[in-house]
């Protein structure tokens, strides 16, 4: 068994886990990813930012987004960083003290925003909406919350959507749902066009691809995703053995391949 680290779909608790700062860490390394950079890359084009903007980042985390974001909107700008998590907070606030940016961090619940009406000139969330049990009230706020005109964008993973390449299909099917399963919204990717419509955006392109994940990253990833798994039942310690073994021989062989889904979907407040 590979070694696993605080479970990723316990991000919706941070501060409840036994190892906090495991969750920053693991932030980092998926900020590195490239992954990653197409996301912020395919967001920050959507949200279509101008020298001024007030800016709204839900599930800001570690706050490597909203540095970005305070840079892209200027001195005159403002962006706001929101998250659940008081150790994300307290790592983010520390990552920009006596930086001379338009940025602030506020402990709050995605899904009671604490934001007049019509407060930002755009909002975004990154990988945060698989984590949320109420992902449509969270958008609801988002709009709320977003000015008329207002870009509202989101991004994130369908774990159903993951690609490995082992020898066993039907043990590869089997894993990939468990771990899908495992999230608190593994379909999130998919769901986000139809949440867009719900909540009355305008609009709303959507923009879809497989990412690239390397042997490292997809232990890191997955470990705790699928003890979990095994925990509950779906797999059997047998069956996640033979799995990973499977990737071990791939990457020792120089063929390791995987992929995950992801998708990013904007829309705008009409």
């Amino acid at each position: 068994m590979k070694k696993s680290t605080d479970d990723v779909t316990q991000f919706h608790s941070v501060d409840q886990a036994k190892n906090p700062t495991s969750f920053v860490q693991f932030m980092d390394t998926s900020h590195a990813q490239q992954t990653a950079q197409s996301y912020r890359q395919e967001m920050m084009e959507q949200l279509a930012l101008k020298d001024g903007a007030t800016i709204l980042d839900v599930g800001c985390g570690t706050g490597q987004d909203t540095q970005d974001l305070a840079h892209a909107v200027g001195p005159h700008g403002r962006v706001v960083g929101i998250d659940s998590s008081e150790t994300m907070l307290q790592e983010a606030r520390a990552r920009v003290a006596g930086m001379q940016i338009p940025l602030e961090y506020v402990l709050a619940d995605a899904t009671q925003l604490p934001f007049a009406d019509a407060s930002f000139d755009g909002c975004q969330a990154s990988r945060v909406f698989g984590h949320l049990r109420e992902p449509a009230q969270a958008l609801a706020e988002m709009v709320r919350v977003a000015r008329p005109g207002a870009r509202i964008v989101l991004a994130d993973g369908d774990l159903d959507l993951t690609v490995v390449d082992i020898p066993d299909r039907s043990l590869a099917r089997k894993i990939v749902h468990a771990a899908c399963d495992q999230m608190v919204q593994g379909w999130m990717g998919r769901q986000m066009p139809r949440l867009f419509k719900q909540a009355g955006l305008i609009d709303i392109r959507v923009e879809g691809r497989l990412m690239p994940l390397d042997y490292t990253f997809f232990q890191i990833a997955f470990s705790g995703i699928l003890q979990g798994a095994r925990t509950a039942g779906a797999v059997s310690a047998e069956e996640l053995t033979r799995f990973w073994n499977a990737l071990e021989q791939a990457e020792q062989e120089q063929h390791f391949f995987a992929r995950v889904g992801g998708f990013v979907v904007s829309g705008r407040k009409g």
